[in-house]
């Protein structure tokens, strides 16, 4: 009977969490070890005593095509935590006080995308006229990465009205890819377009019924716990050791902080790109023309407000997940918690300078977007506030980041990358941890 074969994971995000359970699922001895005191990673929850409840790091939206990631969550036991869309419908709210609705009918993409846009009220004659040319972004060419440095040149390239602009591809990418336009791959751009609107029901929202915690981490520890699954927590790795010494590039092992060696058949970083080169020794790093450092992070600015008085049912219009966008404002999005607690999301905080505000600011900021679109707002009262702020919650996926992300595969025979910053083709979501994890998985299984 043959040795069951090990593997250890660097880092417990949704990288590592996902690559262990992968790892298990094809009959691995997989041990995970987590710098921190916690698991999850920037996909976290944390309990306020104050005011004795459960808070997300942020507000996490995923979609119809996140198949990796529904498969692990099947694995897990937290699939049924789901709430899906079963039509793509988002509200929308400018600063005139003007309501649309932008909703996508049941029909075979991308005509539901079509249809819906052509319906929505804030789109003149020319809008509409301009939407056939979406159509061009959905076939699969390659002049546009050529043409294009990025999608807002993309965008003006192929006659998309200021309108059209402002009021659907802005809010798209700030919630898909955390920054401005310019800042966005051509590649990437159209890679993500081309999956969500490439099968009916590919561009629904989805968003959990549960904190972060309960739908990724809690039903995996169970689950590494019933599998025999090893979880170290508080365990720092100091440095990958490797040897080029015997014409065969290898991990020889891990070294953790205190000085522990952690040997295995085989390894995975699933450590964020902020902390990868830290891992290794400088010269080893360079040797192997590791880049992760020189990705841009970009920030997430949460915003929770406490009203003293619930508020009216008319005054945010109702849709199906309670999710309302802001137009011209600095907050993009709102999210009705209940008839006393809204949340609010700033993607692309450091651009918009708000990240480093002081919290009184940011709160007042908020306050100031919501009287100005919100009809009935100035009356509401805020009875508490609190505000999270994600630094280095993605990186920018520009066109020179493309260099940047290293492949699952290194050139040492037993070590592979996981992380939603690696070479997946697409933005920093938990559809690329996961999906990194699972490549690096089927890498290993056929070793």
């Amino acid at each position: 009977m043959s040795r069951q074969k090990t593997v250890t994971v660097i880092g417990g995000g949704v990288a590592g969490l996902s690559s262990a359970v992968f790892l298990t699922e094809r009959d691995f001895k997989v041990t995970l070890v987590e710098a921190s005191p916690k698991l999850g990673g920037r996909a976290y929850s944390f309990f306020d005593k104050e005011k004795n409840q459960f808070f997300d790091n942020g507000q996490h939206i995923l979609a119809g095509w996140y198949k990796n990631t529904f498969e692990y969550l099947k694995i897990i036991g937290s699939y049924d935590k789901l709430n899906f869309q079963k039509e793509l419908e988002v509200n929308f709210i400018n600063t005139e006080k003007e309501v649309f609705k932008l909703r996508c009918p049941d029909d075979a993409p991308p005509m539901n995308l079509i249809k819906g846009l052509l319906k929505f009220k804030a789109f003149g004659l020319k809008d509409k006229f301009a939407l056939k040319n979406i159509n061009k972004l959905l076939k699969d060419e390659k002049d546009f990465e050529k043409k294009y440095m990025n999608v807002r040149e993309l965008l003006i390239g192929i006659k998309q009205t200021p309108n059209l602009i402002k009021y659907f591809w802005e809010p798209f990418t700030l919630a898909v890819f955390n920054t401005r336009l310019e800042n966005i791959s051509v590649e990437i751009f159209l890679n993500v377009l081309r999956i969500g609107f490439n099968a009916k029901d590919n561009s629904t929202l989805v968003i959990p019924n549960v904190n972060l915690n309960e739908l990724l981490t809690d039903d995996a520890l169970k689950y590494f716990e019933k599998k025999n699954v090893t979880v170290q927590i508080d365990e720092s790795v100091k440095q990958i050791v490797t040897d080029e010494i015997t014409g065969k590039k290898m991990i020889r092992h891990l070294l953790t902080e205190d000085g522990k060696e952690i040997h295995s058949d085989y390894y995975i970083s699933a450590a964020p790109f902020f902390v990868f080169k830290k891992l290794f020794d400088e010269k080893v790093y360079y040797e192997n023309n590791f880049k992760s450092e020189l990705l841009k992070p970009s920030s997430i600015v949460s915003v929770h407000l406490f009203l003293e008085n619930e508020m009216p049912e008319e005054m945010i219009p109702y849709n199906s997940f309670g999710m309302t966008g802001l137009i011209g404002t600095i907050v993009q999005w709102i999210f009705k918690r209940n008839s006393k607690h809204l949340s609010l999301v700033i993607s692309g905080a450091d651009d918009l300078q708000v990240t480093e505000m002081k919290i009184e600011d940011v709160v007042s900021l908020c306050i100031s977007d919501l009287k100005k679109t919100i009809t009935g707002f100035d009356k509401m009262k805020i009875k508490d506030h609190k505000v999270i702020k994600e630094k280095r919650a993605t990186f920018i996926p520009d066109i020179m980041s493309n260099e940047f992300r290293p492949d699952q595969k290194t050139r040492y025979d037993n070590l592979f990358i996981a992380g939603d910053w690696t070479n997946t083709s697409l933005p920093a979501t938990i559809e690329s941890a996961v999906y990194s994890a699972k490549k690096c998985c089927e890498l290993i299984a056929n070793e």
